[in-house]
Formats: C-alpha cells, sequence, structure tokens
C-alpha cells in the first residue's frame, strides 16, 4: 500500500510532496515497479545517491548501477559494469563519447583486445573520437579477427573524415579572424567627433580652448587634455574607467 500512494503521490506532484519522498521510493520501486526506477534515479537529485547506489548492488540491477556510478564520478566502474555485467558495447562506447575521458577509452580498448568480436565493432566506431594507431598497434598480430579490412576501411574513412573537418574548421576561423581584425583595425583608424563642450576627465574644463593644446581621446570616449594626464607614456587605459592604484593598491 505504501508502494501505492507514494507512487501515485509522485505522480501528482504537488509542491509540497514534490521529492520529499523519493529515497523511500528508490527502495520500493526496486522491490515492486524496477521499470521505473531508472527513470526516477535520472530525474530527480532529492534521495542519498551512495543509499540507492546500495539498493542497486544488492539487487545487481546493472544499468541504474551505471548511471549512478556516473553520477557521483566513478566512471571506470560504471564502464567496467557495462563490459563484463551487460555486454553492452554499444552502451559502453555511448559512455566513452559521452564523457570524452582519454582513460575510458584507453580502459574500453584493454577489454576488447582479446576479444575479436569486439576488436571490430570498437575498430568501427572510435574512429572519430579516438587515435586509431592507439588500437590497432595493440592488437596481437597472430589474432584472427572477423571482418577486419572492412573495419579498418570504415575506421580510416571516418578519422579522414574527422581530420578534414577539423582543417575546414581551421580555415574558417582563420578566415573570420583576419576579416575582423581588419575591421577593428579600421574602425580604430577613424576619427573621433569632439564637440565643442565636452569637458575633460582630469581638470573638468573643456577640451576646446582657444590656446591650441593636444587632446587624448581613449576608446571609452573619455577625452583629456595630455598635460592633464599623468606620466602620458605609462598610461594604457582611461583613467577614469581603471582608476590608477598605489603600491597599497589603493586608488588614487
Amino acid at each position: 500500500y505504501l508502494y501505492l500512494y507514494l507512487d501515485a503521490l509522485d505522480r501528482k506532484d504537488t509542491k509540497d510532496s514534490k521529492g520529499k519522498y523519493h529515497g523511500l521510493l528508490v527502495r520500493l520501486y526496486a522491490d515492486y515497479a524496477r521499470d521505473k526506477l531508472l527513470p526516477l534515479l535520472r530525474r530527480s537529485d532529492n534521495y542519498p545517491i551512495q543509499q540507492a547506489l546500495d539498493i542497486c548492488s544488492q539487487r545487481q540491477f546493472y544499468p541504474e548501477m551505471v548511471y549512478l556510478l556516473g553520477r557521483i564520478g566513478n566512471t571506470s566502474e560504471a564502464l567496467a559494469l557495462m563490459t563484463r555485467e551487460l555486454g553492452d558495447m554499444e552502451a559502453a562506447i555511448a559512455f566513452c563519447q559521452e564523457h570524452d575521458d582519454e582513460e575510458l577509452w584507453n580502459d574500453l580498448i584493454n577489454y576488447s583486445l582479446n576479444k575479436s568480436e569486439h576488436i571490430t565493432f570498437l575498430l568501427q566506431k572510435i574512429g572519430t573520437y579516438v587515435d586509431p594507431r592507439l588500437m590497432v598497434q595493440r592488437i596481437e598480430p597472430s589474432m584472427q579477427i572477423p571482418g577486419l579490412k572492412k573495419a579498418l576501411v570504415k575506421m580510416m574513412c571516418d578519422y579522414n573524415l574527422q581530420v578534414s573537418v577539423q582543417e575546414g574548421c581551421k580555415k574558417i576561423l582563420s578566415n573570420d579572424y583576419f576579416n575582423l581584425h581588419e575591421r577593428l583595425v579600421k574602425s580604430h583608424q577613424k576619427g573621433i567627433f569632439v564637440d565643442d563642450d565636452q569637458m575633460c576627465g582630469a581638470c573638468h574644463r573643456k577640451v576646446i580652448v582657444r590656446d591650441p593644446r593636444n587632446i587624448v581621446v581613449f576608446y571609452c570616449k573619455h577625452l583629456f587634455h595630455e598635460e592633464c594626464l599623468p606620466d602620458l607614456d605609462t598610461v594604457e587605459n582611461c583613467v577614469i574607467c581603471n582608476p590608477q592604484k598605489d603600491k597599497f593598491g589603493i586608488s588614487k
């Protein structure tokens, strides 16, 4: 009865009860409705992960254990469960792709090296994620591998495609960089309009006066008389937007 009540309560999903009983519901789903357990683990954060892992471990619920181990960062053990207990190479490869961890790929390759059917499958899948040489160089020369030629051809095609895409992206980024740099230089070379009533940011007098003075204009549009700026040769930024600090870190 408790399972039926909490399951109905969770589906109702009121604000007061939302996630409140998920820790208990994990155990009840494990006992009475395993098909609902993994969806609950995925959508909720309101249960003790280690307790849920213990519950799944006691019952040898391997898919649920894989998910929970991934959540707590124990990806190596999760991968080991997928390969040794579930024998699901497709899921193992997807797991490695998701986490993009070189050590995980090495673990998967090591597991597959003495299993010819897994080598064939892996060669067909890893070309765009791992340097193929990492696996090919470690295959025993005497091992009989079914479909090896076809797998190698597909792997090299995938790898070459990835290299081609990367080179194309590099060219696009390079062209964008030079185009944007050229636009930036041109915009910096443009003249800046100075109105008659604009004030010097230091002395607060008009920047345009009867006696000719040099004017310094920053890209933030703040203007200064040249003589109003201390140590002009060392000033790199606007002293209003970036106040200078003394050796004690106090703004001047």
